[in-house]
């Protein structure tokens, strides 16, 4: 199975310029807790639940661009990258969200709750354990 076939569709995203409020209203419609960042429809960061909370609790003011507490190292895999290999990643770095790539195109986000839902894991630990 590949990371496309289970990534969020269509991804939903905020502009750099959006607000910290902006953001955390988008979060709260849409129940997710993890927001690419575009700027000029690319990916120039990510901003997450606890990125805001930081913020807030640190005194930045809910009205203060989104670029300036998103996080600009984003961990991304490829449309086409079986989703085994995307679970290890996201177990080693221990992140729970990846944005999904095609070609230059954001495709979607997988969430650790993707994987659950869907109950791969359970699945691959089956396939591992069995005999061949």
């Amino acid at each position: 199975m590949k990371a496309g076939s289970i990534a969020k569709r269509p991804p939903i995203v905020i502009d750099s310029k959006a607000t910290i409020a902006d953001a955390a209203r988008l979060m709260a419609e849409r129940r997710i807790g993890f927001l690419p960042v575009l700027s000029s429809g690319r990916l120039v960061g990510v901003v997450s639940e606890r990125d805001i909370v930081k913020a807030v609790a640190s005194g930045v003011s809910p009205d203060t661009p989104v670029e300036s507490i998103m996080q600009r190292e984003v961990v991304t895999v490829n449309f086409n990258d079986d989703i085994e290999a995307v679970w290890s990643l996201m177990r080693q770095l221990n992140i729970r969200h990846v944005v999904v790539m095609r070609g230059e195109e954001i495709y979607g986000v997988i969430s650790i709750r993707d994987f659950l839902a869907e109950r791969i894991v359970l699945s691959m630990l089956a396939q591992r354990t069995s005999p061949r």
